[in-house]
């Protein structure tokens, strides 16, 4: 089920909407503005971290990704801490924001109503009425970073054609060949089909390659389709492509031998490549460009909440 990336993908917000009991006593990592920073925090921010992480990456990815969040943990939780206050400054309603949300995610993962996602999110672990209130925080600080960063981000007409130019391989559609067949398979011992192959030569003549491909070819349901299929280039067996990028439309290949048997293939369609225009494109690329450009926006902003707070480390989280 998709659900699994889906309900976690907000973990990274969660470390500082938990209190802690007033009884337990703390290590203290780091203060914020008069706000310490414990032990207990951290942690609970490292697991949901991670379990986000595990959601979404596998192998190497999550490895490498896992030693980053390890690495840079405090100041991350630091950041965190600072855009939170931000956030509750502006005092932001996003309870219709999150409706349609949570209403997008039932979609997609076929999920009936609020009773199965609740279930859903118990299987995983989680309680629905935190979850929400997760999700409130995570639109609230897309909100704060769209005033205070993505709005002073402007995309220029030169900007989108200099990233067009430079990435032209990305909107390049590559050639297409759309193929009919003529198949034999192999003989049990590997060796030619020599009688059936000489008869199909012998039958086959111009204009007359989908009655002989019908009469004789060995794939499945041949009698009534004789496509092999769409293909664009390296998709296909490379004896097959090589013997495809040759041939004009309607024309035939000679028998072109593949693991599986004997083809004789025949072009159907042929589409050369092509670059997508950048009217195409356009929004594809401002989208690209604003998404670089806020990462850096982003890292400004927090060095500025950074210089304009008290921020204190007393101890490195390990």
């Amino acid at each position: 089920m998709k659900a699994k990336t889906f309900l976690a993908a907000i973990l990274f917000l969660t470390a500082s909407a938990c209190g802690l009991a007033a009884d337990v006593v703390e290590e203290i990592y780091a203060v914020v503005n008069e706000e310490a920073i414990t032990g207990s925090e951290l942690k609970k921010f490292e697991m949901e971290m991670l379990r986000s992480l595990q959601a979404e990456l596998q192998g190497e990815k999550l490895e490498e990704a896992v030693r980053e969040v390890k690495k840079d943990l405090l100041n991350r939780f630091i950041e965190q801490k600072l855009l939170l206050s931000k956030i509750k400054e502006k005092n932001y309603d996003v309870d219709a924001d999150v409706e349609s949300i949570l209403q997008e995610i039932k979609k997609q993962n076929n999920i009936a109503s609020d009773e199965d996602l609740k279930k859903a999110l118990a299987n995983e672990g989680i309680e629905f009425a935190a979850w929400k209130e997760m999700w409130k925080e995570r639109r609230k600080q897309e909100r704060l970073i769209a005033e205070e960063v993505g709005s002073k981000i402007k995309i220029d007409n030169p900007q989108i054609m200099e990233y067009y130019r430079k990435n032209a391989a990305q909107f390049t559609v590559p050639a297409e060949f759309a193929l009919n067949c003529i198949y034999l398979k192999k003989n049990e011992d590997g060796a030619r089909p020599q009688e059936k192959m000489d008869r199909v030569s012998a039958e086959l003549k111009p204009g007359l390659f989908a009655e002989v491909a019908r009469k004789h070819s060995e794939l499945p349901d041949a009698a009534e389709n004789i496509a092999l299929g769409k293909f664009k280039k390296g998709e296909l067996d490379k004896n097959l492509e090589a013997a495809a990028l040759q041939l004009k439309k309607d024309e035939y290949s000679g028998w072109i031998e593949t693991d599986s048997g004997w083809y004789i293939i025949q072009l159907a369609e042929f589409s050369e490549e092509k670059m997508r225009e950048v009217r195409e494109v356009r929004e594809e690329i401002i989208q690209t460009l604003r998404e670089a450009e806020q990462q850096v926006k982003v890292k400004d902003y927090l060095a500025e909440l950074k210089k304009e707070s008290y921020i204190k480390i007393l101890r490195e989280y390990q």
